[in-house]
């Protein structure tokens, strides 16, 4: 090779060199800072580094145990825990994680937790989680207990707890105790609902009660252990069963349905009403036919009469019950008195 051939392959060398260093030393770097939020939650790799302008650089969120990846902030945005950033500015990115807790839910005898389930579940920080215990038949729910100091109302089946750390907690249930009500009647009558005789109910179970009178009877008042029920003095009403408990519907003979008549061929009479308790009514000047019904008659004793206040004419006195004449009397001519008398004795 001859000398000029060497010199313009070392000058073409030379040439190429420079070129590279000027468009290396003209293209700008950039420096990528990553940090962890709460400190020690995660890992995120690359953590630092300097880039050229253009390049594109993968980020890589890993939590540590007992978090998880919530969210890239900072330069950058979204919740896959893998980002790509494009270094054509300095960046500062911070991944988010969440701390997560576990709460472990059991239950006694007597029922279960429906919500949000039994066993162990995972939960973020600060997350509410409904919680819902529903008893067996003959059993009631009584309390949460366990790690509880976070439980909204521990005596409610339905309430939540605010994971701030793991939780283990049990539903506790309880059998429901029971009791006899025995039911018993007066004459005059029967309980139709339940019925008579000894039924057993769970504490707190309001039971309806229904008596019914026989004809000519009424319903008094319901006696005995009646302290929890709803009203006494009704035929239909209900009980509470908070103890074993004995009851009797009482029932009476029903006041009779009475009345008088005044008739004849008199046109006035003078009448006189007295009962057994001595009350005395007159009444002048009546028109012929008369008649009264007592409305309410609760005596035992009824005494009736009518004079005749004309010169002629006949009258007749007579008392019914329900309908029936019990007693009756007739007298005719001036100002004669026909009277008529009741006992229920």
């Amino acid at each position: 090779m001859s000398k000029g051939k060497l010199t313009v392959i070392i000058v073409a060398c030379v040439v190429v060199v420079i070129v590279i260093i000027a468009i290396s030393m003209s293209t700008p770097k950039y420096t990528l800072r990553v940090s962890v939020s709460p400190s020690g939650a995660g890992s995120v790799s690359p953590s630092v580094g300097e880039y050229k302008s253009g390049v594109d650089v993968t980020l890589t969120a890993s939590p540590a145990s007992g978090y998880r990846f919530d969210r890239w902030g900072g330069s950058t945005s979204g919740t896959s825990h893998t980002v790509t950033i494009t270094m054509n500015s300095d960046h500062e990115v911070i991944a988010n994680f969440i701390a997560q807790y576990d709460l472990t839910i059991y239950s006694t005898v007597g029922g279960k937790v429906t919500t949000p389930g039994e066993g162990t579940s995972t939960y973020d920080e600060g997350a509410v989680v409904e919680l819902v215990a529903e008893a067996d038949d003959g059993y009631r729910f009584v309390s949460w207990s366990g790690d509880v100091g976070s439980v909204a109302d521990i005596k409610a089946a339905a309430t939540s707890v605010t994971m701030n750390h793991n939780h283990s907690i049990t539903a506790n249930f309880e059998q429901v105790p029971e009791y006899d009500v025995t039911i018993y009647s007066t004459k005059g009558g029967s309980v139709t609902t339940p019925g008579e005789g000894t039924f057993t109910y769970h504490e707190g179970e309001v039971v309806s009660l229904e008596a019914s009178p026989d004809t000519g009877y009424r319903f008094v008042a319901w006696t005995g252990d009646v302290d929890t029920i709803a009203n006494p003095n009704t035929a239909s009403t209900s009980i509470i069963t908070d103890s074993d408990k004995s009851i009797t519907a009482s029932f009476e003979p029903r006041p009779p349905a009475v009345e008088y008549k005044i008739t004849g061929t008199a046109s006035r009479v003078f009448v006189t009403l007295s009962n057994a308790t001595g009350g005395t009514e007159q009444y002048s000047d009546v028109r012929v036919p008369h008649t009264y019904k007592f409305e309410t008659f609760s005596g035992w004793f009824l005494y009736v009469s009518a004079q005749n206040m004309g010169a002629s004419g006949s009258v007749t006195v007579t008392i019914y019950l329900h309908g029936r004449a019990v007693a009756t009397s007739t007298s005719s001519g001036a100002y004669v008195i026909a009277d008529a008398s009741y006992s229920r004795l």
